[in-house]
């Protein structure tokens, strides 16, 4: 089953929205996925909008391929998130959140391809380099978060709100935002997260669960990282590098390292920052972020990536040396390019 994203009489976005609410509420049975390796704006959006549609009697299924780590488990509703479905099961349509690429999507390798066979797959996303892949796009590149965009969705089809959705919510435009620091905020983000509030959301409470809880072992990690930070392009790319070794060492989990692409960013005349972290013998993830006018997204996309503007990021297979001496040519390159 195929749908046409190209408006009547409406933007794209509300033709889609209008499209995808008629959908959501005909249907019954929904498989919800978010990306690899999932943050926070994924995971809370599909929860916000899975307890949504379950209030308005719907059932809802959270797949994400491996369990979360903390600090995602501090999210209400995660505990009923599965990784594992029998190849048989029917749904309605499988939504896909935070997802720029269709190859990112989290169980893709667990029948979604069987299944999206004969069932819509709805794209629900922010990421300006979203390849559109879905048969039903809702992508707004303007939205400061996927969080964002469900909570208009939720909205449109006049579904129940409660505190545990508003967190859900929340907990996706804080951590997309930087706590309203990044420059994705926009007054229609402060004017969603009071909206949040008025369901009894904690700001403080979420900013603590979610971006200062740092464990003993994830500081000794940070420490060890900071011994690698090193500048290239006279001062102007800041990278920090983060081994398997290093985390085995601390006792940290790979999500401890998830603020730490902040601390070259942080550093004066840094221009592009980067954090290199290991994932297997010769496999890495870099995270990038841009403190200027770089588009990281554009140098991620030479990798294979993609992401936002000033935030984005790519895996990758090699010889580490290689990579990264490419990856800082590139970044040198699209830097000049930008000055100029």
């Amino acid at each position: 089953m195929k749908f046409s994203n190209e408006p009547t009489g409406l933007s794209t976005f509300d033709a889609s929205l209008n499209a995808i609410v008629s959908l959501l509420k005909e249907g019954k049975r929904f498989l919800f996925v978010s990306h690899q390796d999932p943050d926070a704006d994924g995971i809370g959006s599909m929860l916000a909008l899975g307890r949504a549609m379950s209030i308005a009697g719907k059932e809802i299924v959270c797949l994400v391929e491996e369990p979360l780590l903390p600090p995602l488990t501090l999210l209400t509703g995660s505990d009923n998130i599965v990784h594992t479905i029998d190849a048989d099961q029917e749904f309605s349509a499988v939504l896909a959140f935070d997802c720029s690429d269709v190859d990112r999507i989290s169980g893709s390798a667990l029948h979604i391809d069987k299944i999206v066979r004969d069932v819509p797959l709805i794209n629900i996303d922010h990421h300006i380099t979203n390849r559109l892949f879905g048969d039903m796009n809702l992508v707004d590149p303007l939205s400061s978060s996927t969080g964002e965009i469900v909570f208009k969705l939720i909205d449109a089809a006049g579904f129940s709100v409660d505190r545990e959705i508003a967190e859900n919510v929340f907990a996706a435009i804080q951590t997309d935002t930087g706590s309203f620091a990044y420059d994705n905020t926009r007054i229609s983000t402060f004017n969603t997260a009071a909206r949040l509030m008025d369901y009894g959301v904690k700001p403080w409470k979420i900013y603590r669960n979610l971006m200062t809880g740092y464990t003993v072992a994830g500081l000794k990690l940070l420490r060890l990282a900071l011994g690698t930070l090193d500048f290239f392009c006279d001062g102007k790319i800041g990278i920090l590098y983060v081994s398997s070794d290093m985390i085995r060492e601390t006792g940290a989990l790979p999500s401890d390292t998830q603020r730490f692409v902040d601390y070259p960013r942080f550093v004066e005349g840094v221009e592009i920052a980067a954090l290199i972290r290991q994932t297997d013998e010769r496999a890495y993830k870099f995270s990038l972020r841009s403190n200027g006018n770089v588009d990281v997204a554009k140098i991620a996309s030479l990798f294979g990536g993609g992401g936002h503007h000033k935030a984005a990021g790519f895996a990758c297979e090699g010889d580490i040396d290689s990579i990264k001496m490419r990856f800082i040519n590139e970044s040198a390159r699209i830097f000049n390019e930008t000055a100029d």
